[in-house]
């Protein structure tokens, strides 16, 4: 496991990036806290996608957003 501070970060980003992605473990120490640095992964994308999904759909519920049928969702995919 590495640990890496937010300055060390911005000067090796692509560096450290590359560990994350070949799997290595890496933190990143600021002033904020700790930060696990790990890829994105399919699964990851797919539960944005979803969550995104929920809030258009809330949001059309509320009146914010007009409404839309199945198909103009399926096409936005």
């Amino acid at each position: 496991m590495e640990i890496v501070s937010a300055r060390e970060f911005r000067a090796n980003q692509t560096s450290i990036l590359s560990k994350a992605l070949k799997g290595e473990s890496v933190l990143l120490s600021s002033r904020l806290g700790m930060f696990k640095i790990t890829p994105v992964t399919e699964e990851d994308t797919l539960t944005t996608r979803i969550c995104k999904g929920i809030r258009e759909a809330k949001m059309i519920q509320e009146g914010k957003l007009p409404r839309r049928t199945v198909q103009d969702m399926l096409n936005d995919l």
